[in-house]
């Protein structure tokens, strides 16, 4: 288990989150497609690579709803908004339906539903640019389950228009798996769709993250910040856990 005190280097990357957009404001969820924040120019440390605890299935010390919520907090991040991951989601892609629910599972949605999942909080971003879903399972293997549940749905969802619809319209897409630059993980992935609905072209970035018995999942929409700042934003929660 980590300490819950960020790091200097952690703490000035919420001010350059902040400064970014990342402060405030109430945005209606309609015009999250339009939206964009200056990106943050520094990056990462280098790649981690994951321990042998992956799949030990040791039991772990698990947070707390309060002591999650207060990393949200700190990171920038606005807990306890939503009723649901679904909820949360659908205040940020409007209208967004899926044929199989398990595709979503590289965003977080459904963990607060689970039995195995411990302890869930969720949030978007302050700019409302990105979704955060960290559990804190208090059990290695329950969490390298829910990392597992994510990779999984990226190969078998990939790319058509049959899964995904957004207002009546069908969506495009194109996934590709990425190399995650983070460090202090025990398992992570990272993931990048690329698509076109109603003709407008978006991307998405996407991390997954394990730190022993916890696990976040962090998406971003803005194209104009999103590859610095879902590292930057995962790190900092991978820091904190």
């Amino acid at each position: 288990m980590r300490t819950t005190t960020m790091s200097v280097a952690a703490a000035a990357v919420v001010m350059a989150l902040t400064l970014a957009g990342c402060s405030g404001g109430d945005d209606s969820a309609g015009d999250a497609g339009t939206r964009t924040s200056t990106p943050v120019t520094s990056a990462p440390a280098a790649s981690a690579t994951p321990t042998a605890s992956s799949s030990s299935g040791t039991s772990a010390a698990a947070h707390t709803d309060a002591e999650l919520t207060s990393v949200f907090q700190r990171i920038q991040f606005k807990p306890a908004e939503f009723s649901s991951t679904d909820a949360m989601l659908d205040s940020v892609y409007p209208g967004l339906t899926v044929s199989d629910a398990s595709c979503l599972a590289p965003f977080g949605v459904g963990w607060e539903k689970s039995d195995d999942a411990g302890a869930v909080v969720f949030g978007t971003s302050n700019d409302r640019s990105m979704t955060a879903v960290v559990a804190s399972t208090g059990d290695s293997a329950a969490a390298t389950t829910l990392v597992g549940d994510a990779r999984d749905a990226l190969s078998r969802c990939a790319d058509g228009t049959a899964l995904f619809s957004m207002q009546g319209k069908p969506v495009e897409t194109t996934v590709e798996t990425t190399k995650p630059t983070l460090t202090g993980t025990d398992e992570a992935l990272g993931w990048r769709v690329r698509g076109t609905v109603g003709g407008n072209p978006f991307t998405l970035v996407g991390l997954t993250a394990r730190v022993d018995g916890d696990v976040v999942a962090l998406v971003g929409w803005d194209q104009a910040s999103n590859t610095t700042n879902v590292p930057l934003a995962t790190q900092m929660f991978v820091d904190a856990l």
